[in-house]
């Protein structure tokens, strides 16, 4: 089956998918956008996504020419428009959302050129994001990168764009398999490249407060737990010291953490409270998303 697109009010197939070459997009990487995943085919948190991008277009003053109810309509109805494939059970569905023709390339264009804010969702099977089989039950391993994350006062990490280098440079610096750490110009903890990190000392989960995306899977997590939660500078020392570490993030909701720096978290095992926390995820949304993040990758395998 075919995968379609919302783009700009029209649902159409992927492969008809244009942007500008002088789109802001691709001029500048001036995009605000968000990603989710669905649990049993329906979409987790909604909601809580569009605020975030809501807030984020107002901040880089890019005209949304939606409300956020005709959004989520448009979302959902993306969505029911890949029901028929039968092969696909979960998608991980993206939200651009580009400012459009920079106004000196507008003019050579001609007025009757479209030039206004483009929407662009996309579907994508989740089972294809989910690339390796070990994160599920043995954890990942992580290295603290060179790169830095950007400070808070160059631009503010509660907005999500593309504007993601760092990611890259950070993840390009890591050897195979391992995951990068970023630390902020202070040398605290920052986050992973696109996840939160979180440690568990005692019964106390406790995440950085600066310098990194709050994320919608991390809150989540904090609302399943009953135990004591901080918003708070983390050190390496911190991570080093944790009894457990893992980290969360849409895709995949908790990764467990095992090893940073060739140092071992706890025992180097994933962590008791981790599949706790894992299972009771899964509890509440009806999925059980450990195992079947494991069955995508083993009938891949096969």
């Amino acid at each position: 089956m075919d995968r379609f697109i919302f783009y700009n009010g029209q649902i159409l197939p992927e492969k008809e998918a244009k942007i500008h070459v002088y789109d802001s997009a691709l001029m500048f990487g001036d995009v605000a956008f968000e990603m989710m995943r669905t649990f049993n085919g329906k979409t987790f948190k909604l909601d809580e996504h569009l605020d975030r991008l809501y807030n984020t277009c107002k901040i880089l003053q890019i005209q949304m020419p939606y409300s956020q109810e005709e959004l989520y309509k448009y979302h959902e109805d993306l969505l029911n428009a890949h029901k028929e494939d039968d092969n696909i059970i979960e998608w991980r569905t993206l939200i651009n959302v580009t400012r459009g023709i920079l106004p000196i390339y507008r003019k050579l264009l001609g007025v009757d050129y479209y030039c206004g804010t483009n929407v662009i969702i996309t579907c994508f099977p989740l089972k294809y994001v989910h690339t390796t089989i070990g994160y599920v039950y043995d954890g990942i391993k992580c290295k603290v990168a060179s790169q830095r994350a950007i400070p808070q006062y160059l631009l503010d990490a509660r907005l999500k764009t593309r504007s993601r280098l760092h990611y890259k440079m950070a993840e390009l610096e890591m050897p195979k398999d391992y995951w990068a750490i970023l630390l902020d110009d202070s040398g605290y903890v920052a986050e992973s490249t696109g996840s939160n990190i979180v440690i568990l000392k005692g019964l106390t989960l406790k995440t950085p407060k600066y310098n990194c995306l709050q994320g919608i899977s991390q809150k989540y997590v904090y609302s399943l737990w009953n135990e004591e939660k901080e918003y708070t500078n983390l050190t390496l020392h911190d991570l080093y010291t944790a009894d457990e570490v893992f980290l969360t993030c849409t895709p995949f909701c908790i990764i467990p953490v095992v090893e940073i720096n060739n140092i071992k978290i706890g025992n180097g095992r994933v962590g008791e409270c981790t599949k706790y926390l894992m299972n009771i995820w899964s509890d509440a949304v009806n999925c059980d998303f450990v195992k079947q993040s494991a069955d995508w990758i083993t009938d891949r395998w096969l």
